[in-house]
């Protein structure tokens, strides 16, 4: 494994947000929101053929993203390839996947018919399987976001069955993995601490979905301790063999959406007073690679917290991918994603010129942004699979951008989007500790 002197940001542009049917005729109505997924007609939350099917589906697709960026890429041996998708790319129909599905299982827990009635590696050995080829050497995968959800159970007779009585315990959480034959164990596996109140959509439709009446992993007012090896999955970590040209590691942040603005909250007589500082700058860690996958965040200025601690930071990164908003200087919210790369001036400053590269909605503020369309349909088992049964979103009718004006209403992109590829960067040749 080669040190690196520099840096290629990738990037799946895809919106990950739920989506509302509509009605057409003389006016258009909007029903409640709802996720898109695989399903068949019973409680989604409990579908577990069809959540397999989903994870199946959408790993496929990201393998087709993956192969896409792999055409037009950096191949420098000492080029690190960072390839990001947003929050919430794995969710399913039902909001949030049963908790088991997420590292499979050597016997099936559950009576399900082929492939799934055997040894099954769930969504994440499959992902893990996917980039476990030479190709992919110097690739760094930080894989969006994945929810899970785990339920008490109770006793009916002789046996055990889900509570659904009982509220569930949800999860929200990125893998980050090392690309390249035999590094499966060179991963990493952050969770995000803050639920947001956009995190689950507060309506159901035909069938049940997980919505705001979950539990979420950590109180909001616990502040994680976030330093290399936290147990939990902190949001600072290194990778064995991905170091700097001087040989050092590289120093690496992640903060999932919520968690890049607010790093917690502490009580004030009956009331909470927000820690509008993210998780890294609340630590006070500096890194050489900030990533944020989100839905529904920018960057912030203010948690922006790049290496060196002083002076300017011209070859350190914060790596922002969206997958529910548009760019926007109003305030009018505008659906879809967009991806962003600042670095940093002297005194932690952000300006027009730390501002790298920007892409939002497909439009970007670099030319040339290599930009590939990721394909329309997989083949699942005979079926064929449309990316707008994964990833379908609303037709929204909160903004005013003529640019999305659709019947009336503003669309935000459908589909497996497009990969975003942004011209090398220089690394710090030190991680400046």
């Amino acid at each position: 494994m080669p040190n690196y002197s520099k840096v290629q940001f990738v990037a799946w542009e895809i919106h990950t947000g739920p989506i509302a049917y509509t009605q057409t005729g003389d006016d258009l109505k909007y029903s409640p929101f709802d996720y898109a997924g695989l399903h068949n007609n019973v409680d989604r939350r409990l579908d577990v053929l069809s959540q397999c099917m989903d994870i199946d589906a959408r790993v496929m697709f990201t393998e087709k993203a993956i192969l896409k960026a792999l055409e037009k890429a950096d191949s420098s041996n000492d080029t690190l390839k960072i390839f990001m998708a947003p929050e919430f790319l794995y969710r399913g129909a039902g909001g949030a996947y049963l908790h088991d599905l997420i590292n499979g299982w050597a016997d099936a827990p559950f009576v399900l018919p082929p492939p799934y009635d055997k040894a099954w590696p769930g969504l994440f050995g499959e992902l893990k399987k996917i980039v476990a080829d030479d190709k992919y050497s110097n690739w760094l995968f930080v894989f969006g976001t994945c929810v899970s959800a785990s339920f008490d159970t109770k006793k009916s007779g002789a046996f055990y069955e889900i509570d659904l009585s009982q509220n569930p315990e949800c999860y929200n959480t990125s893998l980050i993995q090392l690309g390249g034959a035999g590094n499966g164990e060179i991963c990493y596996a952050s969770r995000k601490h803050l639920k947001s109140r956009i995190d689950f959509i507060n309506y159901r439709l035909a069938a049940n979905v997980f919505k705001n009446n979950i539990l979420p992993l950590d109180n909001k007012t616990l502040i994680p301790v976030d330093v290399v090896g936290e147990s939990e999955g902190g949001a600072v970590f290194a990778l064995t063999n991905v170091n700097h040209s001087d040989g050092k590691p590289i120093k690496f942040g992640i903060e999932i959406c919520l968690d890049h603005a607010v790093s917690g909250y502490i009580k004030d007589g009956d009331g909470l007073i927000e820690l509008d500082q993210g998780r890294l700058k609340f630590n006070d860690e500096y890194v050489d690679i900030q990533l944020v996958p989100s839905g529904g965040m920018d960057l912030q200025p203010g948690s922006v917290c790049l290496l060196p601690v002083t002076g300017n930071k011209p070859n350190s990164y914060a790596f922002n991918c969206d997958g529910l908003t548009a760019l926007n200087p109003t305030d009018d919210r505008i659906y879809g994603a967009h991806v962003q790369v600042w670095n940093q001036s002297d005194n932690d400053q952000i300006n027009n010129g730390n501002k790298i590269y920007e892409v939002s909605n497909n439009f970007s503020n670099v030319d040339p942004a290599v930009q590939i369309r990721v394909d329309d349909q997989i083949n699942l088992n005979g079926a064929v699979i449309l990316d707008t049964q994964l990833w379908n979103s609303s037709i929204y009718p909160f903004s005013n951008n003529p640019l999305y004006k659709i019947n009336g209403c503003y669309e935000a992109p459908k589909g497996s989007g497009y990969v975003q590829i942004f011209d090398s960067k220089d690394l710090l040749p030190t991680s400046s500790l």
